[in-house]
C-alpha cells in the first residue's frame, strides 16, 4: 500500500472516537485477531472501541489474548447494559423470570462472594461514529445492519482495510490489494508505520500472530510478519498449541466419520465448472466417537484442510433422530447469503443452519436440498 493510503487510514482513524469493529459470522475467525490488534491500539490512544463478535467462546481459550472488548450485542439497541464481574465472581449459567412488575435473575456460581459492586447498570445507548469492517469479502453479511450508521469504515471519506479484490458498494474510494492475503497484514504495516512502540505490547503481537497463523497462508509476506512478529514475544507456542488442542482424539474421529461419507456436488457456476463437498452423519456417527452435534462447531475449520483447495466449501447433513434433523454449511470462498433466505437458515459460530424435513429419508432429503443450493447460487 502507498503513503498516501496509509495516510488516509491514519487520518480517518484519528478523526473518529467511538468505533465499532463487527466481525462476521461467516469466515470471521481470520479477521478476530487483526480486530483485537487494531482495537488494543485505538483504546491506547483514548479511543472508545468495541469488537461485535460470534466467535466470544472460541476466544475463551486463548489466555494470551485481551478478550475484553469482545461484545455480542449492538450496545444502542438495547437501552440499558447490565455488566457483570466474572473475573472475582464465575458464572456458570443464568435464569431469569420476569414478570409486569419485576426481572428476577437467578446466578449459578461455585463461589458464594456475590455483591452489588460486582454490577453495574449503563445507558445502552453508544453513537459510533466509526465502523471498520476488516475484510469487505463479507460486506453482505454486515450491510444490511450498518447501513445507516453515520459513517461505514468504507463509505467516503473512509477508506476500506481489505485484503481480497472486492470492491465495497458503498465506495468508490474502496482501497483494494489483491497482494495480501490478511487484514492482519495490512495492520501490521500501519502499526509499523505509525506507531512502532506498539509492537512491544504482547497484546497487540499475540493478536496479529493469532490472526496469521490461523488464516493458514503460505505467502512469502505473511511468513516474513510471522517470523518477525515471533522474535517480539514469547506466547507464539501457547497460541499454536491452543489452536491444536481445539481438535481433540474424538474430533479426529468424528472428521473420519465426516470423510467416510463425502461426496462432491459439482456444477456450472458463472462459467466455470465447481464443486463443493457433501458428507452426512447418523446418530451412530456421534455414539462411536463419543461426540454430539456441538462438536461440529470446532471441528468444521480443521475439516476443510482434509479437503481438496478448489472447493467452494463443505455442507453436512445431520442426523440425531425424529426431531433433530439439521444442516451446517459453509463455503468460504463465495458470498453464501442467498442461502440464509433460501434455507431459512441463521448464521451460529460461523456456519449457515438450517433444518430440514424430519418426515423423509435423510438420502432423498439431501439431494433435494442440494438441487436448491445449486439453484440459488448459480441465480
Amino acid at each position: 500500500m502507498s503513503d498516501q493510503d496509509f495516510k488516509l487510514i491514519h487520518n480517518t482513524l484519528k478523526e473518529y472516537n467511538s468505533i465499532l469493529i463487527p466481525i462476521p459470522e461467516v469466515d470471521g475467525l481470520e479477521t478476530l485477531g487483526s480486530a483485537i490488534a487494531l482495537a488494543s491500539l485505538l483504546k491506547s490512544e483514548g479511543k472508545n472501541v468495541e469488537i461485535l463478535s460470534s466467535y466470544f467462546n472460541f476466544q475463551k481459550i486463548f489466555n494470551v489474548i485481551d478478550n475484553s472488548m469482545i461484545t455480542s450485542v449492538i450496545q444502542n439497541s438495547v437501552e440499558s447494559v447490565i455488566t457483570i464481574d466474572t473475573t472475582q465472581y464465575p458464572i456458570d449459567s443464568i435464569k431469569y423470570d420476569k414478570t409486569e412488575s419485576q426481572l428476577r435473575i437467578y446466578l449459578n456460581s461455585t463461589s458464594n462472594k456475590f455483591n452489588s459492586e460486582l454490577v453495574s447498570i449503563q445507558p445502552g445507548q453508544y453513537p459510533y461514529d466509526l465502523i471498520i469492517t476488516l475484510d469487505t469479502r463479507n460486506w453482505t453479511q454486515l450491510g444490511s445492519i450498518f447501513l445507516n450508521y453515520p459513517h461505514i469504515f468504507l463509505d467516503t471519506p473512509s477508506i476500506a482495510i481489505s485484503s481480497f479484490n472486492i470492491p465495497h458498494p458503498y465506495s468508490e474510494r474502496t482501497i483494494v490489494r489483491e497482494n495480501y492475503t490478511n487484514s492482519a497484514e495490512i495492520i501490521f504495516e500501519y502499526i509499523d508505520k505509525y506507531s512502532k512502540h506498539s509492537l512491544s505490547d504482547k497484546n497487540i503481537v499475540n493478536s496479529l500472530l493469532l490472526s496469521l497463523i490461523i488464516s493458514d497462508s503460505d505467502t512469502l509476506s505473511s511468513n516474513k510478519k510471522i517470523l518477525k512478529l515471533r522474535e517480539l514475544t514469547n506466547d507464539y507456542d501457547s497460541i499454536v498449541n491452543s489452536l491444536n488442542s481445539i481438535i481433540k482424539d474424538k474430533h479426529r474421529l468424528l472428521i473420519g466419520r465426516i470423510l467416510a461419507h463425502l461426496e462432491f456436488i459439482k456444477f456450472e457456476y458463472k462459467g466455470q465448472s465447481v464443486r463443493y463437498a457433501y458428507s452426512k452423519l447418523f446418530p451412530h456417527d456421534f455414539t462411536k466417537t463419543n461426540t454430539n452435534d456441538q462438536d461440529i462447531f470446532l471441528i468444521y475449520r480443521e475439516i476443510l484442510k482434509y479437503l481438496p483447495t478448489n472447493i467452494l466449501g463443505l455442507n453436512i447433513f445431520f442426523d440425531a433422530g425424529k426431531n433433530i434433523k439439521k444442516g451446517y454449511l459453509n463455503f468460504p470462498k463465495i458470498d453464501i447469503t442467498p442461502l440464509y433466505s433460501s434455507l431459512e437458515g441463521e448464521y451460529k459460530e460461523g456456519l449457515l443452519i438450517y433444518n430440514y424435513s424430519s418426515e423423509q429419508d435423510i438420502h432423498i432429503t439431501g439431494k433435494e436440498i442440494n438441487e436448491k443450493i445449486v439453484s440459488t447460487l448459480k441465480s
